[in-house]
């Protein structure tokens, strides 16, 4: 593919406060979405109602734009974490994806002007759906994010594995109502009772088992889009990297969020050594958001509470967190 250079252009908002000059004018998406959520189908029916909402105001932008100068093609491929659900300006068919027009993809497609942009990432979504068709949350038909792929795209973007290691369930699981225990989560007892026997980790056998699912999912890509950069992004912080939790304001007991935390940096590396195996680059969207996590105030806090202000899904990352993901993987697909 031909290299990727840094825009004269580049988006202050998106580039962070260091950087100057207009907004990039030409971004194209085109493609189905799907519910940009790992959380359950109850935990997604008010988000649905407001994106279908937000959606019947938004103007379509499918359709490559006859002004756009950028030569790259660009698709985004994944689960929630990418196509971000509740954030402003959501689009797309199913509306259930919940897939948003300043999602971190999307600011990656402004930044290097893409030609052409195809967000086919959509919530819930597994390994599987890369090749299979998804039941989004509501029902809609979503078709295979890997439909959107073709010889002449240019640059791969892909955020999936948590949905394969069950990491939405396992973190609702570990909410507690009360600090001592008087049965199984949520009446008091710690979740990593559940989870841990002796010395084996039933979290940590799901981040083996999801290895190879990841990997062929890398494989597939270059299969199909053999030309094409392919970066593989990793999921940013969620629970306090050190110390302790915050109960009650976010109910997971301090013993829990330290073996949750163990678990997604777990799967991290577990994503980072997937990449390196099939050649692919890989994206560190954890590091850089140390400090941010869930038991933070805002605007410190990258991750919702039980809250959508700032805009973003319950349990997902807000805006504040997809524009630093955004920056990351600019400086990557940017790099000389």
């Amino acid at each position: 593919m031909p290299a990727l250079r840094r825009p004269p252009t580049l988006s202050a908002s998106v580039a962070g406060p260091t950087r100057r000059g207009p907004p990039v004018r030409r971004w194209v998406t085109e493609g189905s979405e799907r519910m940009g959520s790992t959380s359950d189908r109850r935990m997604t029916l008010l988000a649905v109602a407001f994106l279908l909402v937000a959606a019947a105001c938004a103007p379509s932008v499918n359709g490559p734009r006859p002004d756009a100068d950028g030569p790259f093609r660009y698709v985004s491929l994944g689960d929630s974490y990418v196509s971000g659900p509740l954030l402003p300006e959501p689009y797309g068919e199913p509306i259930d994806c919940g897939r948003s027009r300043t999602n971190w993809p999307a600011q990656v497609a402004r930044a290097i002007d893409a030609r052409e942009f195809v967000d086919v990432s959509c919530g819930s979504a597994k390994s599987i759906h890369m090749t299979e068709e998804q039941d989004a949350p509501l029902g809609s038909k979503a078709p295979p994010q890997f439909d959107a792929l073709t010889a002449d795209t240019d640059l791969v973007t892909v955020g999936v594995g948590g949905n394969d290691v069950g990491f939405d369930g396992l973190a609702k699981g570990c909410i507690n109502l009360l600090p001592f225990p008087v049965g199984d989560a949520p009446w008091g007892r710690p979740c990593i009772q559940k989870n841990v026997f002796g010395a084996w980790d039933r979290v940590s056998w799901r981040i083996e088992q999801a290895r190879p699912k990841v990997e062929a999912v890398l494989a597939g890509i270059r299969e199909r889009a053999p030309g094409a950069r392919i970066v593989l992004v990793g999921y940013p912080v969620a629970f306090p990297d050190s110390g302790v939790g915050c109960w009650p304001r976010v109910p997971i007991l301090d013993v829990d969020v330290r073996y949750l935390r163990d678990k997604y940096r777990e799967m991290n590396r577990m994503l980072a050594d997937a990449a390196a195996a099939r050649g692919a680059e890989f994206v560190d969207a954890y590091t850089p958001s140390i400090g941010h996590d869930i038991c933070q105030s805002y605007p410190d806090a990258w991750v919702n509470t039980i809250n959508i202000d700032p805009p973003g899904l319950p349990l997902h990352p807000n805006v504040y967190s997809h524009r630093r993901t955004a920056q990351e993987v600019i400086r990557t697909v940017l790099a000389d």
